[in-house]
């Protein structure tokens, strides 16, 4: 059920416990190959494919586009939040609905540079909103080993419009993805400790804007991506969802 196509009254007849999903995304550089959009695209599409994969029956509330991203400004076409309107941005959207009485949240997250003040966002809610139960899942965690399994490209290849981003894109938006200037980029980091790829993270974190270790903005080899990949990545992806939102509804995870 997307919140952006119903009425008030439609909503308010819904039964409070009612599961709110929650989709983040970005408006950020993807490399010559991608559209600024990549990660709200990703991050809509999820939403609606895990909200048909159960039955129509979550709160699907409009996909955010306005990431934190300043590790990207160095490309035009990025808009990023500061660290504090991000947050406050993030709490106030869940504390509109909760303030409708609603209690189940579940935040899906499409972008890497969002993860971590998410958290901080989701801490401030609990606060907020005491009562409410609320999870975060960022889409390439939950489904990391299926990811792993359908892989082409080695360590290193999925990072940042990579063999996964330009999949799901081909799949889901074919004609966004300028496929004749899909290349390798970005350079491998010198020390074992630092993130490898999406898959592969490091053990200790060194903040970098893209632009110190990328040519064009991108981190990986979209090489081997492909429309048919994006539609098993998609698959697995959503199946791993779907557990998460089996399992809130039951009351084991919150």
């Amino acid at each position: 059920m997307l919140l952006a196509e119903m009425t008030w009254a439609e909503v308010d007849a819904l039964a409070r416990t009612t599961l709110v999903l929650a989709p983040f995304g970005a408006t950020e550089q993807h490399s010559l190959h991608l559209p600024v959009q990549t990660d709200t695209l990703i991050a809509t599409e999820l939403a609606s494919r895990l909200d048909a994969a159960c039955g129509a029956r979550l709160l699907v509330l409009p996909t955010q586009w306005l990431g934190f991203s300043p590790h990207h400004m160095d490309f035009a076409g990025t808009v990023t939040a500061s660290s504090q309107t991000y947050i406050q941005l993030v709490v106030e959207t869940l504390d509109s609905i909760a303030r409708a009485g609603f209690r189940k949240f579940l935040l899906l997250n499409a972008h890497g540079g969002n993860a971590a003040i998410l958290q901080v966002a989701l801490a401030e809610f609990h606060e907020k909103q005491p009562d409410a139960l609320a999870a975060l899942v960022t889409y390439w965690n939950v489904a990391a080993e299926e990811i792993d399994s359908l892989r082409e490209s080695g360590a290193g290849g999925m990072g940042h419009a990579c063999e996964l981003e330009t999949s799901l894109i081909m799949a889901a938006q074919p004609g966004l993805v300028r496929t004749a200037k899909m290349a390798r980029d970005g350079t491998a980091p010198p020390s074992q400790f630092l993130w490898k790829d999406m898959l592969k993270p490091g053990s200790v974190t060194v903040w970098k804007s893209f632009s110190e270790f990328t040519e064009n903005g991108g981190s990986g080899d979209p090489s081997t991506a492909s429309a048919e990949k994006g539609e098993r990545f998609f698959a697995a992806i959503v199946g791993r969802l779907r557990q998460v939102v089996d399992e809130i509804e039951r009351g084991t995870l919150l």
